[in-house]
């Protein structure tokens, strides 16, 4: 038996160790092409890990929590106060990274390559062991847990979505993966849906409360990590007691005592939750595209296969060939409920936020977890079939029966295995070649950012009693990165609005300033107002499917944006110079950029060689 227990965790160390090489690739593919001339970037594959790093370097700097890594404006006792951002509340990831990081003398960017390559092996290894717990079976487990990380993004069927004309998001290469939100605590959601299913099947209600306390822990680690996470796996428990209380009456004393113990965890988590949540920015709803609607929302793929998944359920009870009353199957049946429940809950809140977030990272796991389940006792339980069928039967008193000891053969569980495994080797192939041409450059201008943080820790006599440096960096893509390694703020950033250090007004007032020095003229901007719609209408309106009741940005509204900025140009003086007041320039070398705005105001030093970029320092004109 001792024997037979190592095998079942060598297949799921495999597992593990198959999905971590795979959220190395883009790594390795980064270091293999820069060579001798890497410079410590990590790879990224989503355009948000940039903001994320930046606040994990601001806390390695030992910089409070409430933070802005762009503006350079955090919170201290003889500043203004300084609301709380989402990055400040959902905190927990976050330290994570920072403090072992600090503790090592390690930079960020070495953070999150080893975030990346840690979330990956923690999710499968969570995975495994959940649907072990689940089926009894470590070589489903090892298998599912593969098909469940690799199927995240194919689940949402957004090709499918497109060709029959339905709102198409952007598809998002192992979403999971995205550092440091989701990607790190990801795998307590499974962690938490184990504990949970400890509890519940313990004999004696004693020998429950610790699974039951421990799964109220965990759930107080998913407030402060990640808004989407906790929510979800409060509907979850929600649909999962209701479920249990129906199904299973004869242990209603014992479920009913797992509930409270953990329910008086989720109670003591969001008390100071919500007081974190009522010291917000004023803007940060608008932000995150925070929306009142009472509009159902049923027609979203996930959420179209977990019914799908219920009524197959339904059918396999009326067949008898599983039973409600096993608790296996009544995990199985929350899970396939979940994106129902989720998708819909403005029905009773009245507001809706995101739900995309939902789609891309929470419940499409969770719906494929539910089909392997599904598959594993329908498989179980069919009455026909391979030949190598059990016959022996296990019961409980309660009505938890397992049907047959029955498992699918371990050629299908490979098979699926390898293909799963493959289609994430194809999206991993796909995301390290479409975003080799954003990680390249920015491990170049990483060079750069290593010489501003050397020139932070001595200062110029001019910088001397200035809050932070204020550095102009031509290249917008790439002033994004510049707080990843240092501490120096950036005139304006495509990140900043995630941050509550400035306003929305500030922030469109910012990016007019970064197209005035960069000498972009009317003329220009009006080519650019649909790539940076972000910045001038908002998130929620760029970016199709973000919001509920998403209204279109109109051909007026860029004129008169356009317009705006005209004006700007035009009443542009010292006063606009003034604030914010840069101290330093980083330009592309080749091809030479035009620089004549900013040598109105600003006098450069002779400049220094970085690579591809010149390093300049500046002081206002007299």
């Amino acid at each position: 038996m001792q024997f037979r227990h190592i095998v079942h965790w060598r297949l799921g160390f495999r597992a593990a160790l198959a999905m971590s090489l795979l959220a190395l690739v883009p790594q390795l593919h980064l270091c293999w092409t820069r060579g001798r001339e890497w410079r410590g970037a990590f790879a990224s594959i989503h355009p948000d890990e940039a903001a994320y790093a930046a606040y994990v370097n601001a806390l390695i700097e030992n910089r409070p929590r409430r933070n802005d890594p762009f503006t350079g404006r955090d919170a201290a006792p003889d500043a203004s106060p300084q609301p709380e951002s989402l990055f400040s509340i959902q905190f927990v990831p976050a330290y994570l990274i920072a403090l072992p990081c600090r503790a090592l003398g390690v930079s960020a960017a070495t953070g999150f390559i080893a975030a990346a390559w840690l979330a990956a092996f923690a999710a499968t290894l969570a995975l495994f062991l959940l649907i072990k717990a689940l089926t009894g079976d470590a070589r489903l487990a090892a298998a599912g847990a593969l098909v469940v990380l690799c199927g995240g993004s194919l689940v949402r069927a957004q090709l499918l979505v497109k060709l029959i004309g339905g709102t198409h998001t952007p598809y998002i290469f192992l979403p999971f993966l995205r550092r440091y939100l989701p990607a790190v605590p990801f795998p307590l959601c499974f962690v938490f849906c184990l504990l949970v299913w400890r509890a519940l099947t313990r004999d004696a209600v004693r020998a429950a409360l610790l699974p039951a306390g421990a799964a109220g822990f965990v759930f107080a680690l998913l407030v402060f990590s990640y808004f989407f996470f906790w929510t979800a796996a409060l509907a979850w428990l929600v649909c999962l007691a209701a479920l249990w209380l129906v199904f299973r009456p004869r242990e209603r004393a014992h479920v009913v005592a797992v509930f409270i113990v953990v329910g008086m965890s989720v109670a003591l988590a969001l008390a100071p939750y919500a007081w974190l949540l009522a010291k917000r920015s004023a803007t940060m709803d608008a932000a995150q595209a925070l929306v009142q609607t009472r509009a159902p929302d049923l027609f979203r793929p996930p959420e179209l296969l977990g019914l799908a998944l219920v009524a197959v359920l339904v059918a396999a009870a009326r067949r008898r060939v599983i039973e409600w009353a096993n608790c296996a199957v009544l995990f199985t049946a929350s899970f396939a409920l979940l994106p129902l429940l989720v998708f819909n809950q403005q029905l009773v809140t009245g507001r809706s936020l995101q739900p995309i977030h939902y789609e891309q990272f929470v419940v499409n796991y969770f719906v494929l977890l539910a089909a392997v389940l599904t598959a594993a006792l329908i498989w179980k339980g069919w009455p026909g079939g391979a030949k190598a069928r059990a016959e022996s039967e296990k019961s409980d008193d309660a009505g938890n029966r397992s049907s047959s000891t029955r498992r699918i053969p371990s050629g299908v569980l490979a098979a699926c295995a390898l293909l799963a495994f493959s289609w994430g080797a194809v999206e991993v192939a796909v995301a390290t070649r479409r975003y080799a041409r954003f990680n390249v450059p920015r491990d170049e201008f990483r060079a750069v950012a290593l010489r501003l943080k050397e020139l932070a820790r001595a200062p110029a006599p001019e910088e001397i009693g200035r809050r932070r440096s204020m550095v102009f960096v031509r290249d917008v893509l790439l002033s994004e990165n510049l707080p990843v390694t240092t501490s120096q703020a950036v005139l304006w950033s495509p990140g900043m609005f995630a941050f509550p250090g400035v306003t929305p007004a500030e922030d469109k007032a910012r990016l007019f300033r970064q197209f005035y020095y960069s000498n972009i003229d009317a003329q220009q901007f009006a080519r650019l107002t649909k790539p940076y719609s972000f910045a001038l209408f908002g998130w929620a309106r760029a970016i199709e499917g973000l919001a509920a009741n998403q209204t279109p940005i109109t051909a007026a509204e860029m004129r008169a944006e356009t317009e705006s900025y005209a004006n700007f140009l035009a009443g542009f003086d010292r006063h606009h110079v003034a604030e914010p007041l840069l101290s330093y320039a980083i330009v592309s070398t080749e091809p030479a950029s035009d620089l004549s705005n900013l040598d109105r105001w600003y006098e450069r030093d002779a400049g220094q060689q970085i690579g591809k970029f010149t390093l300049y320092r500046l002081k206002l004109r007299p």
